[in-house]
């Protein structure tokens, strides 16, 4: 399913219905805009003395999480699609059969391998997403007063974002032996998010206080 090809009305239809996208491919979508508004913040303030009177060497590092940013929208517009596929091992192998011993072994086998990727696949994408909240973070102090609140807004989506994505990776992780590396890595995940949206907040509103 290419939801590219759809038009913004269709989109919101699939979603408000029975239909897919997710909420897993949902939350790819609203990172993208997350990252797009951050990315806006820096168009509209490239041309202000705040970033003219940077040096090189700092507009260079803007300039990377800029470009960075637009790669992230790249790989998270694939993720909206690996969303809708990646519980279909889970499916498939629920419908094996199970009237044997060994068939109900090799049944289990399957649905638990099916349950990590299901639990990989969004997993991965709040990575990126956490990719895209850093750059956010570092362009900050950077941005026109004029402009903070689109930069401060794209981080409070990346946050949510995040956190709605790795929602499916907890529910997946349910059905699955217990894992503790997933655990602990889903735990630092959402720990470094809040960090990263807490440094955009006192930046951002430390810049509006001055507006």
């Amino acid at each position: 399913m290419m939801f590219m090809d759809q038009n913004l009305e269709e989109f919101i239809g699939n979603v408000n219905s029975r239909e897919l996208p997710g909420g897993g491919s949902v939350s790819c979508l609203t990172a993208i805009l997350g990252s797009g508004l951050s990315n806006m913040s820096f168009y509209l303030t490239e041309d202000k003395k705040i970033y003219k009177n940077l040096d090189d060497e700092t507009k260079a590092k803007i300039k990377a999480n800029i470009e960075k940013l637009d790669s992230i929208i790249e790989e998270l517009k694939e993720k909206m699609v690996e969303d809708t596929t990646s519980f279909d091992s889970v499916l498939k192998a629920f419908k094996l059969p199970k009237d044997t011993e060994e068939e109900k072994a090799i049944r289990k086998k399957e649905i638990d391998e099916g349950y990590l990727i299901a639990t990989q696949s969004p997993l991965s994408a709040a990575r990126i997403m956490l990719e895209a909240l850093e750059c956010v973070a570092d362009i900050a102090q950077y941005i026109d007063k004029y402009a903070v609140s689109d930069n401060y807004a794209g981080a409070l989506i990346l946050n949510a974002s995040i956190k709605s994505v790795l929602l499916n990776a907890k529910i997946n992780m349910r059905s699955m032996d217990s894992n503790k590396e997933l655990e602990d890595e889903i735990k630092s995940i959402e720990k470094r998010s809040e960090e990263l949206l807490e440094k955009v907040a006192k930046i951002s509103m430390d810049k509006i206080g001055e507006i």
